[in-house]
């Protein structure tokens, strides 16, 4: 008798937990739970920060109480938070006080840009950008008539009308600069000062008043003025970042980061830490009970070493904030037989590449310290390198007593050949895999690549024929020099990856090509969205926490407008998210 009474001795505060009543049911819906059993329920119950019920109508809402919310769906489709297991967060937060000018061309779209940024930046903040009539400038260039160019000049009372809280500071793209009547006011600039050495101030030449036009050294002395942002003006920023991430169901995310009490103990060659987040601004955000996506910290290969006196090991962390991977920035554009049209890259191993030799040693000797391993990667020389080098690791760390759980990573694999994309497929590896960069340029990659090597580019069916397993990442918020915007959207980015064409967003021209790159190369709806929520929970060691709907799993949940896994995949440019929960709680519901 004593062991039965033990068993339910046991077994009942679970008991009493499973039927206690919950604090949110969403029902009457489609719950896709990206598991095996049940594939799709019709409800799902939530208890604190935990799933506790997937199931039938009946079996959820036996669990409401009087206090429970409950949201009827409506048939409304139900998926795990999606995870861009992909992005450099700083780089967002940064660009979230910053207007985005290289495309523009004329006044109005400036306004019209520059008045989107003054409705999210607090006042008193800076707002900055650059570089106006860039695109235009360089289109000129390429036709040979760059001496007849002629940018415009911002209209200084237009701005001031538009800007009276905010200092503004925008950048041409031939360096010239413009300054509103605030930053003008913050620098002490009157009618009466003199132009600098080098330098002068736009004015009218009727009156002599000041334009906000700045030249030289003017520009440059207002540029120095400027306050550095401080930890304070960063988690504003990072607020709104997770805010715009939670507005289309992300509730997770892997980002690239960096240690700054280590870094600043290095001394470097270039700049090599350039789009590495500072973890601290995750930490502070977890402090202050802000942050509302799941962060997979992605730290630097280089001083992996370094990382266990900061108490950062594989797996350290929590659910909110977890560490156990590291990465290495490699190529730009290696290939075995150079692109036909560069594109702007120099085929060769990128600048911030430790080299060969030094990135060789340093997988083997942090996978032996149990890190998994992350490269930017996109040639296929490159590709080829880093398959041989994680196979060579798996060799010198292998050990049949204790086998290694590696999650070792190639991040981007623009253009992989075949032969390794089997190695790599054998060795299980993982591949972080970015739609919007195949369709940067879909109409010329054929005869950039040549044929042949266009069927394996962006390879995504034979990645996964292969055994690979996908992510689908958008490396937000795109390329360093704002050429662009990254797709974080994620039904933009798996509508890319079942169609292989664009998808119209904002930001950016190339999402309106009608090319169908490979078709043959597509994913289906359901491996796209396996991409964006189990895939990375187990890129990350977090499978069984994260990335499906199943009880006992992180109430992590996005509500769609409509059903994406029935009728054509156009349903995936008009679905929005009408609610996004994270930790139990809404963090977005639709305006």
């Amino acid at each position: 008798m004593i062991r039965p009474l033990l068993a339910a001795a046991v077994l009942a505060p679970a008991l009493v937990l499973a039927a206690a009543p919950a604090d949110l049911i969403l029902h009457n819906g489609k719950i896709w739970t990206v598991e095996a059993r049940p594939p799709v329920a019709q409800a799902v119950a939530v208890a604190g920060n935990k799933i506790v019920k997937v199931g039938s109508d009946a079996e959820v809402l036996t669990l409401r109480g009087t206090n429970t919310r409950t949201i009827d769906l409506d048939g409304r489709l139900v998926l795990p938070g999606f995870n861009d297991a992909h992005t450099h967060f700083e780089n967002a937060v940064d660009w979230y006080f910053q207007v985005r000018l290289v495309d523009v061309n004329s006044p109005e779209l400036m306004m019209q840009r520059l008045a989107e940024v003054v409705a999210r930046v607090p006042p008193g903040i800076w707002i900055t950008g650059g570089d106006w009539s860039d695109f235009a400038a360089g289109a000129r260039a390429k036709d040979g008539k760059s001496g007849d160019f002629i940018s415009f000049e911002p209209d200084l009372a237009a701005i001031d009308k538009l800007t009276p809280n905010h200092p503004v500071l925008l950048r041409r793209y031939d360096r010239a600069w413009f300054a509103n009547g605030k930053a003008l006011q913050l620098a002490r600039l009157t009618a009466k000062t003199p132009d600098p050495r080098n330098g002068r101030y736009g004015r009218d030449p009727k009156t002599g008043t000041l334009t906000g036009m700045l030249y030289g050294s003017a520009g440059e002395a207002m540029e120095k003025l400027m306050p550095p942002a401080t930890r304070e003006q960063k988690l504003i920023g990072a607020r709104g970042v997770e805010a715009e991430l939670n507005a289309v169901g992300i509730t997770s995310i892997a980002d690239i980061t960096r240690d700054d009490e280590i870094s600043q103990r290095q001394i470097y060659p270039t700049y090599v830490e350039r789009s590495y987040s500072d973890r601290r601004i995750f930490e502070d955000l977890k402090k202050r009970g802000q942050l509302s996506v799941r962060v997979y910290a992605f730290l630097p290969l280089d001083y992996w070493s370094e990382l266990s006196g900061i108490g950062i090991r594989p797996g350290s962390g929590d659910a909110l904030v977890r560490y156990g991977a590291l990465k290495v920035f490699g190529d730009a554009g290696l290939m075995f037989e150079p692109l036909k049209d560069t594109m702007g890259l120099p085929g060769d191993w990128a600048y911030r590449f430790m080299g060969e030799d030094k990135v060789a040693a340093a997988i083997i000797a942090a996978d032996r310290a149990g890190f998994d391993i992350g490269m930017h990667i996109i040639g296929d020389k490159a590709i080829h390198k880093l398959v041989g080098w994680y196979a060579d690791t798996m060799k010198a760390n292998g050990d049949p007593r204790k086998p290694r759980d590696r999650r070792h990573r190639l991040i981007h694999a623009w253009y992989p050949a075949p032969a390794d994309l089997k190695r790599a497929g054998e060795m299980h590896l993982i591949a972080d895999v970015t739609p919007d960069h195949m369709m940067r340029d879909p109409d010329q990659l054929e005869a950039i690549l040549g044929a042949e090597r266009a069927k394996s580019a962006f390879a995504w069916r034979t990645m996964i024929d292969d055994g690979l397993r996908l992510n689908i990442v958008s490396d937000l918020p795109g390329p360093f020099n704002k050429a662009s915007l990254a797709t974080y959207d994620p039904l933009l980015n798996m509508y890319m990856a079942v169609t292989r064409k664009g998808a119209p967003h904002a930001g950016t021209a190339h999402g309106n090509s009608t090319k169908v790159f490979h078709p043959e190369q597509a994913m289906t709806i359901e491996e796209a969205i396996a991409a964006y929520t189990i895939n990375p929970a187990y890129s990350s060691h977090e499978e069984d926490i994260k990335g499906s709907i199943a009880p006992g799993k992180l109430a992590d949940l996005v509500v769609l407008s409509d059903d994406v896994l029935s009728g054509p995949p156009e349903k995936l440019l008009d679905t929005k998210v009408d609610y996004t929960i994270f930790d139990g709680k809404l963090v977005h519901t639709k305006p």
